[in-house]
């Protein structure tokens, strides 16, 4: 995060507690290499700091990833629960937090770190992160929720299952999705990107993958899409379709399902990426809308080539006309997202690897959560 261990900074006082201060937990992933003793404390002051009690710590483990110790700290009168890890450990301590009073705070850890990164946090700045966690304004912020039909288990000895196994639902039969859910390319390069390399170069290591991955296979897919900013959708959210598609929707009644071919599927509720790259520019967190990306490359290299051009700064998101293209990008709106597809094709929720499906669903969980943001 920028910073040794023991070069701590910011608020160190404590005030004369009052008895019906709010209550804060820390729901922490522990395996993370820098959540050390010295981490915990300084983060604890800086909690008292600013007037909490407590806090309590609630450690992640492999079989309970977030969700039901968030749910545990709203059962115990939190008003304040911090997340600290990678996109996995916030996306399941957000699930459990979801529909309640109880506001978040992030602190992350991770490789990618999305969420934080589309949250506007301070990445590199751990103190200054940490006062947003502990101190910042909470803003409503939108949850999605992603359904799968499972195809039949691979062969065990299939090489992109997870070590772990696949992802298991969040809460009930849905996994919570905080950024993005990935079918294709997506998901497959986050299948064979090596953990060592990941702890090395860090998100480089999806780019190396990336690299590795140009022969993901085209998918053909139904995409059915509810309240798009053409019909009546959720109150106060924007209307506009995004301008960047030169095929966006347009006026009129609600249209069928779209039949379409890409190699990768993208569903998010945020588009901001590493190094700077904002792959769908007209995604926000607090829109109430999932924007959706369907990506596609021909022509072998020179597809890919002009994907590039368009994906990548300086010029990133500056998308040509997908019936001219070689790399095409189309780009959808709406609240609630149905994918059927010809094919099995492997999924992923936020950097977490799902089962191969032929079939999809995602709705928005919209002013889901309160989370702690800049100002």
């Amino acid at each position: 995060m920028g910073r040794s261990a023991t070069q701590w900074t910011g608020p160190t006082a404590q005030p004369e507690r009052v008895d019906d201060a709010a209550l804060a937990c820390v729901i922490v992933n522990p395996s993370k290499p820098a959540v050390t003793a010295e981490f915990r404390s300084h983060l604890a002051r800086a909690i008292r700091a600013a007037g909490y009690r407590g806090p309590i710590w609630l450690d992640t483990t492999v079989a309970e990833t977030g969700a039901t110790q968030a749910r545990l700290a709203v059962a115990s009168g939190a008003r304040l629960v911090i997340a600290v890890g990678g996109d996995g450990t916030v996306r399941a301590v957000a699930a459990g937090l979801a529909g309640t009073d109880a506001e978040l705070g992030v602190i992350p850890l991770g490789t990618a770190n999305l969420a934080a990164r589309n949250l506007g946090l301070p990445i590199g700045d751990l103190d200054a992160i940490i006062a947003v966690a502990v101190t910042g304004p909470a803003r409503p912020t939108d949850l999605a929720w992603v359904s799968t039909t499972p195809c039949p288990d691979p062969p065990q000895a299939d090489p992109l299952i997870p070590p772990g196994g696949w992802a298991r639902p969040t809460l009930g039969p849905e996994h919570a999705c905080l950024v993005v859910t990935g079918i294709g390319f997506d998901a497959a390069l986050i299948a064979v990107t090596s953990p060592a390399l990941k702890a090395r170069i860090k998100w480089g290591a999806y780019a190396l993958a990336a690299l590795e991955n140009l022969r993901t296979p085209r998918m053909e897919l139904s995409l059915d899409l509810v309240g798009t900013p053409d019909d009546d959708g959720p109150p106060d959210a924007p209307r506009a379709p995004h301008p960047e598609s030169s095929d966006a929707p347009r006026p009129g009644p609600p249209p069928r399902p779209e039949h379409l071919v890409a190699r990768c599927l993208l569903i998010a509720n945020g588009g901001r990426l590493p190094a700077g790259i904002v792959l769908i520019p007209g995604a926000r967190m607090d829109d109430g809308l999932l924007d959706v990306a369907a990506i596609d490359t021909v022509a072998g290299l020179a597809g890919w080539t002009s994907l590039a051009r368009q994906v990548l700064p300086p010029f990133a998101a500056t998308y040509s006309d997908p019936s001219r293209a070689l790399g095409r990008v189309r780009l959808r709106r709406g609240t609630a997202v149905t994918v059927h597809l010809t094919e099995p094709a492997l999924a992923q929720v936020d950097g977490e690897l799902l089962a191969p499906t032929r079939s999809l669903r995602v709705r928005m969980d919209a002013g889901a959560l309160r989370v702690r943001c800049p100002e």
